[in-house]
């Protein structure tokens, strides 16, 4: 296995109405695909303002960060509306379409993500849904390198509650200063990490043990990259059977960051800019490639 790191995107603030400021990320930044991702929104809202529709095949995922105040309120058309809190992961399937309106109840200040996938065409059919994964459920990872919250999928045998309609992993993470965390990349797949406080290293490692590091090249090591706060980067897996591994290093000050990873999703022709993600090289993965290694993802569960 091959993990590839893609350039380093450093997104500036940018101001979406009075009472809301982002930092926003598309597919299109990165110099790898950061498929099933489509596009991700840094936001601190203070005020009412807009929130961008999930399009007809995609998926929404507003994830509150814990240092969050106040409530988001969240409507949505298919009338099942949801107040959202810190820590909270708020998910929205568009299937053929949905409209949603997510704003603060107060003058509060919410700090969170707002994430868009792209699903796989056989997602397509299924009518909108909704569900919300409250804080306290997600199971958290507690050791002396630092914290983990497992928003989605699995990681070290921790499996979220939440069902999505492909496999994914989403982590919430702290690290102490000078602390690493590993976590297993499978065959097939992309990950895109977000800096969200202190720099963040990323040292791609090709097998679980024993694989060796890609060639020296001028500019740089190919398997390391540091991200600064307000950065993201994206990894991407080579095709092939043995999982690798992605080391995740805090510097001299604490490091919290959001990974979020799954399966490289085929896009069709046609569909927007906004909606399209970037095919990845060659043949599309396989669904083995796409559920193998060591995460021992879920799978999907639409009747949940």
């Amino acid at each position: 296995m091959t993990i590839h790191l893609s350039n380093v995107v450093a997104s500036p603030v940018q101001s979406a109405g009075e009472a809301c400021t982002i930092r926003s990320f598309r597919h299109t930044d990165f110099s790898r695909s950061a498929s099933p991702v489509v596009s991700v929104d840094h936001f601190v809202m203070t005020g009412p303002a807009s929130a961008p529709e999930p399009a007809a095949g995609l998926c929404a995922a507003t994830l509150l960060l814990e240092d969050s105040k106040g409530v988001m309120q969240s409507l949505d058309s298919t009338k099942d509306d949801h107040e959202i809190r810190a820590g909270d992961l708020h998910w929205t399937q568009a299937g053929q379409g949905i409209l949603r309106v997510q704003q603060p109840t107060e003058q509060d200040r919410l700090h969170g993500l707002r994430i868009g996938f792209k699903l796989a065409d056989r997602q397509l059919a299924p009518p909108p849904a909704v569900a919300v994964l409250r804080g306290w459920e997600m199971p958290v990872i507690q050791t002396s390198a630092g914290r983990i919250r497992v928003a989605a999928g699995s990681h070290e045998g921790w499996q979220s509650p939440l069902a999505t309609p492909e496999p994914l992993m989403l982590l919430d993470a702290w690290l102490r200063p000078g602390a690493t965390q590993l976590v297993p990349l499978p065959s097939g797949w992309n990950a895109w990490i977000f800096a969200v406080q202190g720099d963040l290293g990323v040292r791609a490692r090709h097998r679980l043990t024993g694989a060796p590091p890609l060639p020296k090249r001028p500019g740089g090591d190919p398997d390391f990259a540091v991200v600064p706060a307000g950065s993201a980067l994206v990894a991407s897996a080579s095709i092939q059977d043995d999982p690798g591994v992605l080391v995740l290093m805090a510097g001299r000050v604490p490091a919290h960051f959001v990974l979020i990873a799954g399966c490289a999703v085929e896009v069709p022709m046609g569909l927007p800019a906004a909606a399209a993600t970037p095919g990845r090289r060659g043949a599309t993965p396989p669904p083995a490639a796409c559920n193998a290694g060591d995460l021992r993802l879920p799978q999907p569960d639409l009747a949940a």
